[in-house]
């Protein structure tokens, strides 16, 4: 287990991958657009060695199996691998550990991951490891979120409550966290200095859906619990949270429509190759 990544493994292993796990089927919905795109660009992998990086709760592993693939999927969070466990009924390889130093008894043909790689603390040194679990040849592929300017539904809740917080210091813009991996040109610099090649990081619009059904109310529930405004208001006392609540209904309430809410979202769809 990396020093380096102990907040983080800490962070994910405990009330926080407690939460993901509880709400995974409402994550699955939100982030579903993300799934299919991923889904689409992996391609078939019947027949594949694949390992899925940081797996959560599983969704992304069945998937793979269903495609006929060989799974080993990697997480951190305990609670959410019995998740993946109960998802995949022992069909993959489920593994606790820092994927930023494991690695695999044989190379793997194809490392995925959905929004699992913005949390290392030396992502140069985490992709490197990565590179090692892959075969010649092999394949990297996964998603990450662009700037926070660019994502409406992470960004307007937690404008919206700026002024609840005003003690609160933003995280640095390559801190761990969902942004890490968000300028472009560090992103490609960091792939090709952990010996990656042919590198492609392209541009995909997605709608992130806060609430599949329940309108605002279910969408103000799943905010309070995840995403970085949960972050922030994760310290804070009732008043603010009920007024944090109020602000954020006002934000969904224009993207209500029939009880679904969705906002827009926007992520990097990335692929590399390690050289043969």
């Amino acid at each position: 287990m990396s020093e380096s990544n102990q907040a983080q493994i800490d962070f994910w292993n405990g009330r926080v991958g407690d939460k993901w796990a509880a709400l995974h089927a409402d994550l699955d919905v939100m982030l579903a657009a993300a799934t299919a795109a991923l889904r689409e660009r992996a391609g078939p992998v019947a027949g594949l060695r694949v390992l899925d990086i940081g797996c959560g709760s599983g969704e992304t592993c069945a998937i793979w199996l269903a495609g006929g693939a060989e799974v080993t999927g990697v997480d951190v969070s305990a609670a959410m691998l019995a998740v993946a466990a109960a998802r995949t009924a022992g069909r993959a390889t489920l593994v606790e550990a820092d994927a930023s130093a494991w690695r695999g008894e044989a190379p793997f043909d194809l490392a995925v991951s959905k929004f699992g790689l913005m949390f290392f603390a030396d992502p140069e040194a985490a992709f490197a490891t990565i590179a090692t679990n892959l075969r010649p040849g092999g394949r990297l592929l996964f998603t990450c979120w662009r700037a926070p300017v660019e994502n409406p539904w992470a960004d307007e809740p937690l404008a919206a409550i700026g002024d609840l917080l005003p003690e609160a210091e933003p995280a640095a813009p390559e801190a761990p966290g969902p942004f890490a991996l968000a300028d472009r040109d560090r992103l490609a610099g960091i792939l090709g200095r952990a010996g990656f090649a042919d590198v492609a990081i392209d541009p995909l619009d997605i709608p992130v859906c806060l609430a599949g059904a329940g309108g605002v109310a279910a969408a103000v529930r799943l905010a309070m619990q995840i995403g970085p405004a949960a972050r922030a208001l994760a310290e804070a006392g009732p008043e603010v949270r009920a007024a944090a609540a109020e602000r954020f209904r006002a934000v969904f309430a224009p993207h209500d429509r029939d009880g679904r809410v969705t906002m827009a979202g926007a992520i990097w769809m990335v692929e590399a190759v390690r050289p043969v």
